[in-house]
């Protein structure tokens, strides 16, 4: 898969894909895993049952079908070129989500995703859908999303191991950031494939006191809508609550500051940030079990959705060409 382009096929030859012949729905790192992320991952995916492109459902049309395959193929996104990082904060997040609204970017995803790559500028650069961004943030609180009924692209499979990990984040600049209503938020997510070890924990083990340096690609994440602001200054919340629609998915690097001041937090300077999972192990390092009661309720579950789920089947992905990353890493399968 090509760095800054999506292939998208006409969505009647992806649904003849689908029916017409066997697939392996098992999920295939298209580029070697970013070099920050097989760190810590472990050596094979736990998840691999679930396939690049997740499922829909059984009753969606060839369009509906060739949009759900393209987008949840950037949410699993391993291709994002680590070589290219744009720093972005809260406000150059809330005004791509203004040029969206006014591109109407929501209503023009009939034709594919590629109208959401190299979309705003920022430093003499265009960023969109894929391209790798840092954000210095608060973590407001960190949850297992979907485990009741699961999403499309983890195959609507139910439980904390097989769903990702929610993560709204909120903006340091501001005083007593984590009191920050969630729809001033912007979103991270870590996804169940090749997850590391320590991340499945980051629900339970959330750095409350210190700002993360989140990385990864960005999402445009179109199912769902942002929090809009009331006259008064109070917000009309959707859910989940966010500022903007683009969002770090997946995360590919999460590092935790070395001080609580976010003032002496340089989101550029890497001698004050430690990797989340080497951080866990420091002294004094304080964390919340923000998602306990989520993850306490996806646990009772069992894997058992609480209502009857829609049947679904599974999605090919569009093909596209294959780029290597890194010669230092070797694709996985």
């Amino acid at each position: 898969m090509l760095r800054d382009n999506l292939f998208v096929i006409p969505a009647a030859l992806l649904f003849l894909g689908v029916r017409a012949r066997a697939q392996d729905p098992s999920f295939k790192t298209l580029c070697p895993l970013p070099p920050t992320y097989a760190r810590v991952a472990p050596p094979t995916d736990p998840f691999a049952a679930c396939g690049n492109c997740g499922v829909t459902s059984v009753r969606a049309s060839a369009s509906e079908a060739a949009a759900k395959s393209a987008e949840s193929k950037a949410k699993n996104n391993f291709c994002g070129n680590l070589s290219t990082v744009t720093v972005v904060d809260f406000a150059i997040l809330a005004n791509m989500q203004a040029s969206s609204d006014k591109a109407n970017l929501k209503a023009n995803l009939g034709n594919g995703r590629q109208n959401l790559r190299q979309f705003f500028p920022v430093n003499g650069r265009k960023i969109g859908e894929g391209s790798v961004v840092r954000l210095k943030a608060f973590v407001k609180e960190s949850h297992i999303s979907d485990c009741d009924g699961g999403e499309e692209v983890n195959c609507k499979k139910t439980g904390p191991t097989v769903n990702d990990i929610h993560i709204p984040l909120v903006d340091p600049t501001v005083k007593n950031p984590r009191t920050q209503d969630e729809c001033a938020s912007v979103t991270a997510e870590m996804i169940p494939h090749f997850r590391p070890d320590a991340w499945a924990q980051f629900d339970i083990k959330t750095p409350v006191n210190n700002p993360v340096r989140v990385t990864g690609p960005l999402f445009f994440d179109n199912s769902h809508d942002p929090c809009t602001k009331n006259p008064d200054g109070t917000f009309h919340q959707n859910r989940p609550a966010r500022i903007s629609l683009w969002e770090i998915h997946p995360v590919y690097a999460i590092d935790v500051c070395t001080n609580s001041d976010p003032q002496q937090c340089d989101i550029t300077n890497d001698s004050v940030w430690t990797p989340y999972d080497q951080w866990l192990g420091r002294p004094g390092s304080m964390t919340e079990a923000t998602g306990q009661k989520i993850r306490e309720e996806c646990q009772r579950l069992n894997g058992t959705p609480p209502k009857p789920v829609e049947a679904t089947r599974p999605l090919q992905c569009a093909a596209a060409a294959r780029t290597a990353q890194s010669p230092k890493h070797p694709k996985r399968k």
